[in-house]
């Protein structure tokens, strides 16, 4: 057997008194999913708590960013966390045998015949998992296009929001559900005069701070919250398309400097919210309608100082849909896409790939 295949601890499962090997170069998750025990996941990587297992015997490693000192001394992630004994017992059912897919995280995907093999995603991915294969089809028939290594992804959304073609998606948090949610929570129901509508796009280490926010009964605000795989998920055209669908503002809310899981993707957001400000100073709705906000894990009143703060100036400016409509003019021609859309043709990401000292 390879080295990285032998058993690193075992787990042992509550119900049956099954004894699962788990190697090094796999998680508890894998090898419960491998062997029929249905975990529910969603992040992959300790950030919601999704697939947290009770552990009945041994001592866990814990590695994941989510759960409580209190949660930790009885459950642990099964998709990071490992074990410091030589076994461990879970609590759980009996495997299933149904065969019905269990539900895996986001993972980035291509679309060869949009990429231009340009590296931007091979620059962009802090794991590795980006290439360029020389063997598949790219735009225009050329040869060589990006492909993405599946066990190395970690669906953070990197490669997806610097590619300058939208050549990459990723299979959850598409473009599709990210606007499909703006229709859903703007489009539901009517602005409130004297009340601003705010898109908050919110990274998985934010919820609690998030969920923790009471507006200010005398200053309401509309508050509205995307969750996503990460901040560096959310590229201007995102934003952007907030705007046109009725926010008053946009917070893109993220780790603190230096605390990224994915080590930088909030640095590549405050470098969009930056970029996607100075384009609405330049058209005239201000800067102010956009910020990023650095969250810690008790971030609860910072989160909601930058909510009034940002309400607060919101307010105090005039609401002109017939601005708005200026700005995304052409709605029912379909020049929309194309103001919108002219962020990627305006700011090439290899001048964003320059600001962060990729290239």
């Amino acid at each position: 057997m390879p080295e990285d295949q032998s058993p690193e601890f075992n787990v042992k499962i509550s119900s049956t008194g099954d004894i699962l090997g788990v190697p090094k170069n796999k998680t508890v998750l894998a090898v419960l999913n491998e062997n029929g025990y249905r975990v529910e996941q969603s992040c992959g990587h300790g950030l919601c708590g999704v697939c947290k297992v009770r552990v009945l015997e041994g001592e866990p490693d814990h590695k994941d960013m989510v759960l409580s000192p209190a949660e930790q001394s009885e459950f642990m992630t099964t998709c990071v966390s490992r074990s410091r004994s030589a076994e461990i017992v879970l609590e759980l059912g009996l495997p299933s045998a149904s065969g019905e897919a269990i539900p895996i995280g986001p993972i980035a995907v291509v679309d060869n015949s949009i990429c231009v093999g340009c590296l931007t995603c091979v620059r962009a991915c802090t794991y590795g998992a980006a290439s360029i294969d020389s063997q598949l089809v790219g735009v225009g028939g050329v040869m060589g296009a990006a492909t993405i290594n599946a066990e190395d992804c970690t669906g953070c959304g990197l490669c997806a929001a610097a590619c300058p073609t939208g050549a990459i998606d990723l299979t959850r948090f598409t473009n599709k559900e990210i606007i499909s949610q703006f229709e859903e929570l703007l489009g539901s129901t009517p602005p409130v005069a004297n009340t601003p509508r705010v898109i908050v796009f919110a990274c998985p280490s934010c919820p609690t701070s998030i969920d923790a926010f009471t507006p200010n009964s005398a200053k309401p605000v509309d508050l509205k919250v995307l969750e996503m795989p990460c901040s560096g998920r959310v590229d201007n055209y995102s934003m952007m398309k907030a705007f046109e669908y009725g926010a008053d503002g946009v917070i893109v809310s993220g780790c603190e400097p230096g605390k990224c899981y994915f080590n930088a993707g909030n640095t590549n957001a405050v470098k969009r919210v930056r970029r996607t400000g100075a384009w609405l100073d330049n058209v005239g709705l201000g800067a102010n309608r956009v910020r990023m906000v650095h969250l810690p894990k008790d971030g609860a009143e910072p989160f909601r100082q930058a909510v009034q703060e940002m309400a607060d100036e919101l307010r105090t400016a005039v609401r002109s849909d017939l601005h708005k409509a200026t700005l995304f003019a052409g709605k029912e021609t379909g020049a929309t896409e194309v103001v919108a859309e002219g962020l990627r043709a305006e700011n090439p990401e290899d001048a964003f790939l320059r600001e962060i000292g990729v290239i």
